[in-house]
């Protein structure tokens, strides 16, 4: 028979007490550490935010500067009042009036409304006969093109 040494109780439970005291220091320090990376982020967020609050709170000043300047007082009196000053003449710019690009315009010439009756009709068509076309009649295509 093979002689064992047991250590005594005492000594196995004083390991068991000792390594499980460590682990859970070693536990409570990743935890530690993730609660300060957080933090970390926690705090660069909050300093994007505060600087974009200066960048609006700086911009908010000079455009109150800009409303109590005289010049932006008579832009206002001209524009909603109607004020003008004496020897002063007013100019009405407007922009021109934008056309709708789908309205067809009576000078497009004969091929743009070809062009368009043909995509029309692929438009109504259905999908099946697109691929139909597409695969099998290649050639009639171009006819349908044409005949429109």
């Amino acid at each position: 028979m093979a002689y064992q040494h047991f250590e005594p109780i005492s000594k196995q439970l004083t390991i068991i007490v000792g390594l499980t005291v460590v682990g859970f220091m070693a536990f409570g320090l990743a935890l530690s550490f993730y609660r300060n990376v957080l933090f970390e982020q926690t705090l660069d967020e909050i300093r994007t935010q505060n600087n974009a609050l200066k960048g609006k709170i700086a911009q908010g000043y000079r455009d109150l500067e800009y409303y109590r300047s005289a010049q932006y007082k008579d832009k206002y009196a001209k524009e909603n009042l109607g004020m003008v000053k004496p020897d002063e003449k007013v100019l009405i710019i407007t922009d021109k009036p934008q056309t709708d690009p789908l309205v067809a315009e009576p000078n497009d010439s004969l091929s743009d409304q070809r062009e368009a009756a043909y995509l029309e009709l692929l438009r109504q068509m259905p999908v099946i006969e697109h691929w139909k076309l597409y695969f099998f009649y290649r050639d009639k295509i171009e006819e349908l093109k044409k005949s429109l």
